[in-house]
């Protein structure tokens, strides 16, 4: 709901736009890929600024975002990046003490759908379980989808998580994890005993490794590297085995889709499946949950 009542800021263009330089110097926490797409995004919000009385009101933002949609034809994913950048850089403004209150945070993206329908979970379970885990090479994308499918973890927590960040509670195992774009807040994921059983198989098969190693790493000659796997990387590797029939391929992202499908026929509620997966805002949760019930009334 946007507030009624809200302090606005008249910035000048040229500040904005040292601002904006800025904040690209402080994005310690996202890749380079990441890095350049909020810059794209900002540079949407330049412009649209500077033909509008923009005075970062929640109503300039919701205006922003028609504008992207409705002006500049974007697609929903692209809006919903961009909104998230927006975000992103008002709490900055707000650190910076140039705002008070972030007048973005509650202008979200548009709703999308994944389309997910044509894949049955069973097909999900047998894409992942088939990953021949002889090589390292196959451990180490079994135990990268089996933490996504069976915990809902987002590939942004597993390219960044180190060997460190798991611990063991008797005979649970939890990965804690820094949620994107975050800075110093943790998050616990819950291991399943499947996925708990193939990351572990997955470091031993490594060797020994320091704590502050990344937990997921390149392979090269059926070695593990030192070097992190990238974003760009995970959805490269992953891409040929979620791949179903020759017409038929998962994207990485719907993972988290098929989680929250495999906890519906467990027979969780939305609350817990919110609670197990993480979801702090409800319109991610929601759209997460439509896309779940449609998929399980279906198969």
């Amino acid at each position: 709901m946007i507030q009624s009542r809200f302090p606005t800021t008249n910035l000048p263009h040229s500040q904005f736009r040292i601002l904006v330089q800025q904040f690209e110097g402080s994005m310690s926490f996202a890749s380079g890929t990441t890095r350049h797409v909020y810059m794209k995004a900002l540079e949407q919000l330049l412009f649209f600024a500077e033909g509008n009385q923009f005075r970062f009101t929640p109503e300039d933002f919701t205006q922003f975002r028609l504008w992207m949609l409705n002006g500049r034809k974007l697609s929903n994913n692209t809006v919903n990046t961009y909104m998230t950048a927006s975000r992103r850089f008002c709490e900055f403004l707000v650190d910076l003490g140039v705002l008070h209150q972030n007048p973005a945070w509650n202008v979200h993206g548009s709703a999308q759908s994944f389309n997910v329908t044509k894949v049955s979970l069973t097909e999900v379970t047998q894409a992942i379980s088939r990953i021949d885990r002889s090589p390292l090479l196959g451990k180490r994308d079994y135990a990268f989808l089996s933490v996504m499918f069976e915990c809902g973890a987002t590939i942004s927590e597993l390219i960044n998580a180190d060997i460190g960040d798991l611990k063991r509670s008797g005979e649970a195992v939890e990965l804690r994890v820094k949620p994107k774009g975050t800075r110093g807040k943790y998050e616990v994921i819950r291991l399943t005993k499947t996925s708990s059983s193939a990351v572990y198989s997955y470091i031993d098969a490594r060797g020994a490794v320091a704590s502050d190693s990344p937990l997921f790493t390149t392979v090269n000659t059926g070695r593990a590297t030192s070097k992190r796997l990238s974003f760009r990387g995970a959805r490269a590797a992953m891409r040929k085995r979620l791949t179903i029939d020759e017409k038929r391929a998962l994207r990485l992202d719907s993972l988290r889709t098929y989680c929250a499908v495999r906890l519906m026929k467990q027979g969780k509620t939305s609350e817990e499946i919110k609670s197990f997966m993480r979801f702090k805002s409800n319109m991610p949760f929601r759209k997460i949950l439509i896309n779940s019930k449609a998929m399980a009334e279906k198969r």
